[in-house]
């Protein structure tokens, strides 16, 4: 399946995409335990901004194999996402990035693809 072929809408900011995703990576069969435990439970709000900038930042500019780490010194979480792939398709630009962060202890990291038609907002696509 190509990039592109991955497209799914999505709504609101990229971070609150990438929290229901980070949150989701520490998973517990059959219940909502697969929520708590992941460090996106643990961000802060500057965490958060810190995610999305850094987000936006690799989405917009970064060179397919160039990364961009983010830290919060006073909460200690950190993360680094990474471009791996860049794919366009008529007006339909989709990357593949790789989401990595750290808090309280926990970690997690994973690839997803983002994609956008134009220069509208970026959305996320399947996890990959």
């Amino acid at each position: 399946m190509s990039l592109s072929e991955s497209i799914r809408p999505a709504r609101g900011r990229v971070a609150m995409l990438l929290a229901g995703l980070l949150m989701a990576t520490t998973a517990m069969p059959a219940s909502l335990g697969w929520m708590t435990g992941g460090p996106a439970s643990f961000f802060t709000d500057r965490d958060w901004d810190l995610v999305t900038e850094t987000l936006n930042a690799v989405l917009d500019t970064a060179a397919d194999g160039d990364g961009r780490e983010w830290s919060n010194e006073k909460s200690g979480a950190e993360g680094k996402i990474t471009a791996l792939a860049t794919e366009t398709r008529g007006d339909v630009t989709c990357r593949r990035v790789r989401v990595e962060s750290r808090a309280k202890g926990a970690s997690s990291g994973d690839s997803y693809v983002f994609c956008r038609r134009g220069d509208g907002p970026w959305g996320i696509g399947q996890p990959k």
